[in-house]
């Protein structure tokens, strides 16, 4: 957005009583910050200390932002936790700016999120755990019906095994009402570049379709770049979002700022 035209869209706003998940207007500072913006949300609250997703001209597009602990929009450098933002502050990536959707869903009641993880040594449960504290969704541990509790030298043998062979490990857990839940977050150690094939199992056990999958996983170096492929191709007809690679947990609040959660 142009400076000009957000001073447009600050009056234009004004006279509309949208109740969108994304209603506000933007403003900007009174001297000496009368050339920096920050967003009203009309609710006697801003938007500030982190990253926000806004249809600011009601398009049904968003675009995300981040603001400082006093809510003054980032313009034209590099974040805190390290992202672009342009001139208008919009992210940008390789891709241009980063757009999403606005209809999104409401995700702070955890109604419609379900938060299904493999962990073997607590580790991947960890982040899950934090996922589910800030959207307030349903944890479901997936469990083996032939556990991993082997050593970690054992674990990965057989993981590679499986892996060569394509297999479909039994899992136990079992979840009900999945028809119910519009986004699945799904967490996993990367073992031998992808995730563990019990995955592969679950995903396969129900219907995803019309569904957003959020994969995120834990790894001491892999990426996750490898298994978001992996599920993609087993999810055609879903969304699988990019995901993360949790390398600390003061990692997943600003990602799921920035995937709109």
């Amino acid at each position: 957005m142009k400076r000009k035209w957000l001073l447009l869209l600050t009056l234009i706003m004004s006279l509309m009583m949208s109740m969108t998940a994304f209603a506000g207007v933007w403003r900007t500072g009174e001297a000496p910050n009368q050339n920096r913006w920050w967003y009203d949300k009309e609710d006697g609250t801003y938007a500030a200390s982190g990253w926000q997703w806004l249809d600011g001209n009601q398009d049904g597009v968003a675009e995300c932002y981040y603001f400082d602990g006093d809510g003054w929009m980032l313009t034209d450098t590099t974040t805190p936790d390290g992202y672009q933002v342009n001139g208008d502050g919009a992210w940008v990536s390789a891709n241009g700016v980063e757009t999403r959707a606005a209809e999104v869903p409401q995700t702070a009641a955890g109604e419609n999120v379900l938060i299904v993880y493999f962990s073997r040594t607590g580790t991947t449960e960890r982040a899950a755990e934090r996922i589910g504290q800030l959207t307030g969704g349903r944890l479901v541990e997936l469990e083996a019906a032939d556990p991993y509790n082997g050593s970690y030298d054992a674990t990965l043998d057989r993981a590679e095994r499986e892996l060569n062979s394509n297999a479909r490990p039994a899992i136990t857990t079992a979840i009900d009402q999945m028809e119910t839940y519009d986004t699945v977050f799904v967490g996993y150690p990367i073992w031998w570049g992808d995730a563990p094939m019990l995955i592969d199992t679950f995903l396969e056990s129900y219907d995803f379709t019309g569904k957003t999958i959020v994969p995120f996983c834990t790894s001491g170096s892999s990426g996750i770049s490898t298994s978001i492929r992996t599920i993609r191709g087993l999810c055609p007809n879903s969304t699988v979002l990019d995901g993360i690679r949790v390398g600390s947990i003061s990692d997943i609040e600003p990602w799921l700022g920035r995937i709109g959660y």
